[in-house]
């Protein structure tokens, strides 16, 4: 696959995952806002941009397009150089990437918080922003698509068919989103459209990119071949087929026509075999080496998120029955549900990643092996044992109660003990975030020299 400093810009990567951590310490830091006020309600009650109809979408947008969107970018500056066997199509386009894209992020989540929103879940930003993040999204589309159009390489690995998936239905989906909703067809219909944003901004912007990454990663780190390339063929173009149209399940129970609701149900429910394709083709790739799981915080945290994966994509379709949403629609279940997905997978995807291709594209050894362990365990402890489970078990009680025809109140009521939990989670979270990047920074300051050897040889990507 060639030498790495020929082919990757080590300084592209570092730049792209500062801004990423940035784009997940603000957002996580109202995020912890957010969580002490479902505690006391009064905190901050007097200062309108720190109230939750504004901080609660500077959280969620930042997350995805600062977090997710830039460390996508960033880890796509490192592998799309890889498979094509060659540089970037254009590196100085890609720091006009980062550029343009920064400056969107600060307009957008700036307009949020002096709220100039839009009202589609997911694209609130206003529309100069959005024409900033088009602007910036397709110069990233030319960029990468073209370094892997323009590939000497015979054949394609999947991840590269994922990331043209990802890439092609997100340029056409955000336009979508951000244009007829609100001044084509507003209303029912625009709710059923931006149902169809929120579902594939998620399965067809997020979980492709992913997904690509991490069947590049894990034979990268398990220094061995994905076990099936037909199976992984598989799972790329049944996503491509079902996904795109289960959107409406995000409004079951609404305006919206009964039977685009119905339909929503199998379009929803096939997919858990989707991913059972996808998770079969990776545990057995793990198969044989799950010794090496303990003993690299980057394995650690790329399996962690295959285990939160298959079980957030088992509770989507688990989701899409109507008997099931009688119960937990607009509860807590679906709050811990959502996390588990762009928290529990994608997150400890690019996090686990990003701790394996740091000391290549810095040289330097990392600062401190045991600070990637402490973010790994505060993580982990943080969401699954103060999160992660007890919103899921309050979801069950606030559906059930409300189904009784109890006061709302007194489903709030109840909640209060389960959000103070909420809240404790969410600080041992933002520790680990801090452990996390203050290890990336200190180890490109001043980390310990080292020359790796190239880690990918080209037998892991053929067919």
């Amino acid at each position: 696959m060639g030498d790495t400093r020929a082919i990757v810009n080590g300084r592209l990567v570092r730049a792209y995952t500062y801004v990423a951590l940035l784009g997940i310490l603000i957002p996580l830091a109202f995020a912890l806002i957010l969580a002490f006020k479902f505690v006391w309600p009064d905190f901050l009650g007097h200062t309108a941009w720190l109230q939750f109809g504004r901080i609660r979408v500077f959280h969620t947008n930042g997350v995805i397009y600062g977090w997710l969107g830039v460390s996508f970018l960033a880890l796509l500056n490192y592998i799309v150089p890889k498979l094509a066997n060659r540089p970037l199509l254009s590196e100085k386009l890609a720091w006009w990437t980062l550029g343009l894209y920064t400056i969107a992020l600060i307009a957008g989540l700036g307009g949020i918080l002096a709220g100039q929103m839009q009202g589609i879940e997911y694209a609130e930003m206003p529309l100069y922003a959005d024409i900033l993040f088009a602007a910036a999204f397709l110069m990233a589309v030319f960029n990468y698509l073209g370094t892997i159009f323009k590939s000497s390489e015979k054949q394609l690995y999947v991840s590269s068919w994922y990331f043209i998936l990802g890439f092609a239905f997100t340029t056409l989906n955000y336009v979508m989103a951000n244009t007829i909703p609100m001044y084509v067809a507003p209303g029912a219909a625009g709710a059923a459209i931006t149902g169809l944003w929120i579902h594939n901004a998620v399965g067809l912007f997020i979980t492709p990119l992913g997904v690509g990454i991490v069947y590049y990663m894990l034979p990268i780190m398990l220094r061995k071949p994905i076990y099936s390339h037909l199976l992984s063929l598989v799972g790329f173009w049944t996503l491509s087929f079902f996904y795109p149209l289960g959107g409406a399940h995000h409004y079951f129970f609404s305006p919206i026509p009964w039977w685009v609701q119905v339909l929503a149900v199998p379009l929803t429910a096939v997919m858990f075999i989707v991913v059972v394709t996808v998770v079969y083709n990776w545990m057995m790739t793990i198969r044989g080496s799950w010794s090496e799981v303990p003993k690299n915080p980057g394995i650690t945290f790329l399996v962690t998120g295959i285990f939160a994966y298959m079980a957030t994509c088992t509770q989507g379709p688990f989701h899409s029955f109507l008997t099931v949403q009688k119960v937990i629609h607009f509860t807590d279940w679906v709050v811990a549900h959502a996390h588990l997905a762009l928290f529990g997978a994608f997150t400890y995807w690019n996090m686990g990643s990003l701790i394996f291709l740091w000391p290549r594209v810095t040289g330097r050894q990392f600062y401190s092996h045991s600070l990637n362990w402490w973010s790994y365990w505060l993580l982990t402890l943080g969401f699954y044992i103060f999160y992660f489970i007890p919103l899921t078990a309050l979801g069950l009680i606030e559906g059930y109660l409300w189904m009784t025809g109890a006061p709302f109140t007194d489903s709030v009521v109840t909640a209060i003990p389960f959000w103070g939990f909420r809240f404790v989670g969410g600080v041992l979270m933002y520790i680990g975030f801090v452990t996390f990047a203050y290890n990336m920074w200190k180890t490109a300051r001043s980390g310990e020299k080292v020359t790796l050897p190239e880690p990918e040889p080209a037998e892991l990507f053929q067919y």
